[in-house]
């Protein structure tokens, strides 16, 4: 008996080790069943409900930068963190946006909002020995959306060819790759490395412009969508707040009655990168952009002007919504490899509680 006594701690460890790894099994296998029970929807006939969809992802007007490599985005999940004794998280950040997901059979746009997003990790590096950092980190310096322009001629409207036309013509110089966050200072040598601050590792997922996704959720009318929006999140009550904000300023008559009002020469599409769509308002002493015709500013007015009796995909009350990476056979099998250790797990649990059983009785 003296002699098992030392092989109790592993037995415990691995009995509860076991059933972590079983339920984590179990969830992936309830996932992998619950987007496989739903057949592929065709865009073009789609209709409200639990869907499954299938398709290209497409900006809408603009994209995310991711801040560890900077590319353009429509979701990223980014973390740094030191690799030392004391090792702890200097930034973790993750952000979407609404994007359209576009096959032959149609295009239907995506509200995103609390998501649960299966997308691998696409960079996972870490700082040298010497502590110089990894290849392939390009950190954030600018802003953090950029304007998205669809380089095929067919669906570029005059404004958007004119501001690509520029933006191949215009010299960029290159500018050194200063840190605008705390996270963002060098490691820096050998005696940091070997400090207890360590090395660090850094991590991004990301969803591009291009990707092929599969998304199993709601297909709403834009009109309800929008109002559970403001409130409903099943993590934060930011959008509580803002509703309750809505409501005072109507019931005090300080709500503006339109962007134009409330926001002025900013309500303007092309304003912040001067090529505004209409006539701003602006001193006289300052020389007035040349504006193009009424036509491509009501153009760009109905590209967020959305019908309230339009589709969306988003989540539902009681139903999530799930994003994969890939084609609808990859997201059926994208927890196969979970599930199985989850019955390696179930089976290690047995074993110990047969081993924890047997010394206990004292039969071993």
């Amino acid at each position: 008996m003296d002699d098992i006594t030392p092989w109790l701690f592993f037995i415990v460890v691995g009995l509860v080790g076991g059933l972590v790894l079983f339920v984590r099994g179990l969830v992936a296998y309830r996932r992998d069943r619950l987007i496989s029970s739903v057949a592929t929807s065709s865009l073009d006939g789609i209709a409200a409900g639990e869907v499954r969809v299938s398709g290209i992802v497409e900006p809408i007007e603009q994209t995310l930068i991711s801040p560890l490599q900077s590319k353009p985005c429509v979701w990223y999940r980014a973390r740094v963190e030191t690799t030392g004794k004391n090792s702890r998280v200097l930034m973790s950040e993750e952000k979407s946006q609404e994007f359209r997901i576009r096959n032959e059979t149609g295009e239907i746009r995506v509200v995103p909002r609390g998501a649960r997003w299966e997308i691998g990790t696409v960079y996972d590096e870490r700082t040298s020995l010497l502590g110089s950092e990894p290849a392939g980190l390009k950190r954030r310096s600018g802003a953090g959306y950029a304007a998205w322009v669809d380089r095929d001629p067919e669906k570029m409207s005059e404004l958007e060819r004119e501001a690509a036309a520029q933006a191949l013509l215009q010299v960029h110089h290159p500018v050194a790759n200063e840190p605008t966050d705390d996270w963002a200072d060098d490691v820096g040598g050998m005696g940091v490395y070997f400090s207890n601050q360590g090395g660090r590792r850094y991590r991004e997922a990301r969803l591009k412009p291009g990707q092929t996704v599969t998304i199993l959720g709601q297909a709403w009318p834009w009109g309800e969508v929008h109002e559970v929006l403001l409130t409903f999140n099943p993590s934060s009550n930011i959008e509580t707040d803002i509703a309750g904000d809505i409501a005072y300023a109507r019931q005090t008559g300080t709500l503006a009655a339109s962007p134009e009002e409330a926001w002025g020469n900013a309500a303007i599409p092309g304003f912040g990168i001067g090529m505004p769509t209409a006539q701003p308002e602006l001193d006289p002493d300052v020389e007035a952009p040349e504006v193009p015709r009424d036509d491509v500013h009501q153009e760009a007015l109905e590209k967020y002007d959305i019908p309230d009796e339009e589709l969306v995909l988003s989540r539902g009350l009681r139903g999530g919504m799930a994003i994969y990476a890939g084609t609808p056979q990859a997201a059926t099998q994208h927890h196969d490899f979970a599930f199985m250790i989850g019955i390696i797990g179930a089976v290690m649990a047995v074993i110990c509680a047969l081993a924890l059983g047997a010394i206990i009785t004292g039969t071993l």
